[in-house]
Parts: C-alpha cells; structure tokens; sequence
C-alpha cells in the first residue's frame, strides 16, 4: 500500500497537468519555470532521541495551469533534492535524496505588497524520504521573470527549511 498510494496520485496529477496544459490558450513555453534552492534539513530521532540536520539542494522546474481565479496561481512542480550527510561517521546511507512530484498553489497578497504571495503544496516524494509531502510558505515576484521562496516542506521523515530562485520564461 505505501509504494501504490504515491504511484496513484502520481498518475492523477501527471493527467490533470497534461488535460490543462492542453486546454490553455497560452503556449507551453511561457508557463514554464525553472528554479534552484538551499536548504537545512531536519530528521528526529524515532527513539527520543536528538535530531540530526544537513545542508541540502534542490532544482525544481514547474507547469503553470491557466485557471480563471484572480491572484491564483497553479502549477504542477517536479524536482530533485539531495543533502550531505546527517551523521558523522559510517552508519550506511546517511543522505536523503529523490524526485519528487507536487502541485503548487500561490495566492497573492495585494493588501500586504502586490509582489508577495502565499505558498502552498502537497505531493508525493518518490526517494529516500518517499511519501506525502506537505508544504507552506512565501513567494516574491522580484520582476516577471525572477521571483523568490521561503517554504517549510514536511516530509515523511525530515522537515525542510528552504529558500529557492525560480525564474520564469
């Protein structure tokens, strides 16, 4: 059931993207994004014990949808994350790294500064750290191509602090 559940929601976000995309008035290329982020990544101990953190990496490329809700964005997200190691001596594979698959809502915030947007996700993480993921956070559009992210991500086993680029064509 754990490996049929993120296969299943998988397919259905790989479909509902590909019925949109070819819905859209707009051509595929201007709602692409690619992007890059940094990370600090947390995992706790399941005995009680301390937790252990990593510097971690991420690329991501997303899939705008074109939807008719005024200051909401959607999009469909792919990436890859890896971290450096989270023990210091030989206990085996020590890093967490995979693809992972999400969709991505951004509703912006006018009344605070009309650059600035809320950020929210929910996918599926297909590595080390396989499962739901969970996501909240903040954009800024620095222009319409360069924005900017803060987000908190919980993983299955590891939360993760992030700041990412992301740059629109």
């Amino acid at each position: 059931m754990k490996f049929s559940l993120p296969v299943l929601l998988a397919l259905g976000v790989s479909s509902t993207a590909l019925t949109v995309s070819q819905a859209s008035a707009e051509p595929i290329t201007d709602r692409l994004y690619l992007g890059a982020g940094i990370s600090h990544n947390v995992i706790d101990s399941p005995f009680g014990g301390r937790s252990y953190d990593a510097f971690g990496t991420t690329f991501f490329g997303g899939l705008t949808f074109d939807n008719n809700y005024q200051g909401l964005m959607t999009a469909m997200e792919f990436s890859y994350s890896d971290t450096e190691d989270f023990f210091d001596n030989n206990r085996g594979d020590a890093d967490i790294n995979g693809f992972a698959a999400s969709l991505v809502a951004e509703k912006s915030l006018p009344e605070i500064d009309a650059r600035l947007a809320a950020l929210g996700r929910i996918g599926v993480d297909f590595g080390d750290d396989d499962g739901i993921l969970l996501g909240a956070g903040a954009s800024f559009k620095a222009s319409e191509a360069l924005g900017f992210r803060a987000e908190y991500i919980n993983k299955d086993a590891s939360n993760v602090y992030q700041l990412s680029a992301l740059i629109h064509f």
